[in-house]
């Protein structure tokens, strides 16, 4: 006698380990851990002061982008890591 567990709407529940989950969601606290710097990213590009400080803006700006660049390719790694990760949830067997 084969006994399927099955959803709400009669379908098959699929096999997902406690280590599928761990990876998902440490692959979502890598994304939350640019939280803190973006928020730094957002003041310097919208500060309004006028007049504006050429100099000032001129040696931010380098370490700005530095830091954008970095997120950026880190932000594009994890995005492609998190699809692969749910594609893989979504052709696990099922029960």
């Amino acid at each position: 006698m084969d006994k399927k567990i099955l959803t709400k709407n009669k379908q098959p529940v699929k096999i997902i380990s406690h280590q599928d989950i761990y990876l998902l969601s440490d692959t979502f606290e890598q994304l939350i851990s640019w939280n803190e710097p973006l928020n730094l990213l957002e003041n310097y590009f919208s500060d309004k002061d006028r007049p504006v400080n050429k100099q000032k803006l001129a040696k931010q700006y380098y370490a700005y982008s530095k830091l954008f660049n970095v997120f950026y390719t880190d932000f594009k790694h994890l995005l492609e890591t998190m699809d692969k990760q749910i594609s893989e949830l979504r052709s696990k067997e099922k029960l």
